[in-house]
């Protein structure tokens, strides 16, 4: 075997190695996701607490439901640069369609009372059609299904060309890219009113008496801004930067690189834009939980929230070789994905307990780190059947 037929052969099983390291990764962190309800009962955990795996549930739902977003938005705007991140953003997102029903009903049912605590009213109180338990179930599952079943639709339409045994002849592609053209409006309003009814009850309706009509953009807006950073390090994650048949390179870090500038700027507008309403109209029931967030026990995590999501990508990405350069922009993605995760958790556990420590209980810890990782397991499973890229669009030419 010469040098060139080796060079080669490397090249040929770097992505299955790469492949098989994810999965095996992924497949010990269930191992201890399992193991943790043994480890957290030996070290005398009363209860399991959940607040840790609601936080991780809504954050990955949110993050996943980015991709197809993402591939609405780049069509609606015919980013060309975009097309090798279409199949690989669609996936991520009917990845985690199971686990995003399956937590809904397990929160639902085993911690309905704690955390949806506004629907157990006293007897003499009048409580709003609004607040009852079965709309409650009802109108996240509508959300739920409305947004999946557009997403179904959405990439089902654009994998059709590609799947073994469709010939151009069978399909138009021109049609096709019309057609996914008219249904990605329709796949951004279906997220945001998903998110929407996701922000008001996991989140706003948390804290009595606060209302907020920039809250749910800043929700869901921040499920984009990390989603869309999640785009740089899963194909790392899959092997698909690989040199061997690989349609990312330069091109697709640098402009990625600009959409994360200007989705971390949209950001920092609305966080802003609900914090100045609160700030100064200084009304005790609804500056309070904010304080509690900003000071405190809870301060570092907020200050956390601001370096991972604003501060740290704003310094990185003013130098050019941290946008030309695929290790420094996955550092930024994590470091933004970082902050909307604790984002969430300040959403949610500060309203609880005003001195909640994450790793305090391994079960916790454990059943969040198996979410993940059955999500992560789930990606690589659909990438192995289905193609990872939208070849039609990319060799589609206008």
């Amino acid at each position: 075997m010469n040098t060139k037929q080796a060079a080669l052969r490397a090249r040929q099983t770097a992505p299955v190695r790469r492949r098989t390291a994810a999965l095996v990764t992924s497949v010990a962190v269930v191992a201890l996701g399992v193991a943790s309800p043994v480890y957290g009962s030996s070290n005398g955990t009363i209860g399991p607490e959940f607040g840790l795996l609601i936080v991780s549930f809504l954050f990955l739902m949110g993050v996943s439901q980015a991709g197809v977003v993402f591939c609405a938005i780049c069509r609606l705007s015919s980013a060309q640069w975009a097309k090798p991140y279409y199949r690989l953003a669609e996936l991520s997102t009917m990845a985690f369609s199971p686990f995003a029903f399956a937590g809904l009903l397990l929160i639902y049912f085993y911690a309905r009372e704690d955390l949806f605590y506004w629907i157990s009213a006293a007897p003499d109180h009048h409580l709003s059609p609004w607040l009852n338990s079965n709309w409650l179930l009802l109108r996240n599952l509508l959300g739920l299904f409305l947004f999946y079943g557009v997403s179904a639709i959405y990439v089902v339409k654009g994998l059709r060309p590609d799947l073994a045994g469709t010939t151009d002849a069978d399909v138009d592609h021109v049609a096709v890219e019309r057609q996914l053209y008219v249904l990605s409006p329709l796949v951004i309003i279906a997220f945001i009113v998903c998110n929407t009814l996701f922000a008001w009850d996991f989140a706003m309706m948390l804290i009595p008496h606060w209302h907020s009509t920039v809250f749910p953009i800043h929700f869901w807006f921040g499920n984009l801004f990390a989603g869309t950073a999640a785009l740089i390090a899963i194909p790392v994650f899959l092997g698909r930067f690989s040199v061997t048949e690989s349609h990312f390179g330069p091109v697709q870090i640098r402009q990625l690189s600009m959409l994360i500038t200007a989705f971390m700027m949209l950001w920092l507008y609305f966080f802003w834009a609900q914090f100045f309403v609160i700030w100064f109209g200084n009304l005790p029931l609804e500056f309070e939980p904010l304080w509690r967030q900003m000071y405190g026990h809870y301060a570092p995590y907020y200050w956390t929230m601001m370096v991972g999501c604003f501060f740290f990508p704003f310094v990185a990405l003013i130098f050019a070789f941290v946008n030309r350069s695929l290790g420094a922009m996955c550092i930024v993605a994590l470091g933004i994905n970082l902050g909307i995760w604790v984002n969430k958790y300040l959403m949610v556990i500060p309203v609880f307990s005003p001195d909640n420590r994450p790793l305090d209980n391994m079960l916790d810890v454990g059943l969040s780190l198996g979410l993940l990782a059955g999500f992560l397991i789930t990606i690589v499973l659909l990438t192995r059947r289905l193609p990872v890229y939208s070849y039609w669009e990319i060799n589609l030419k206008r």
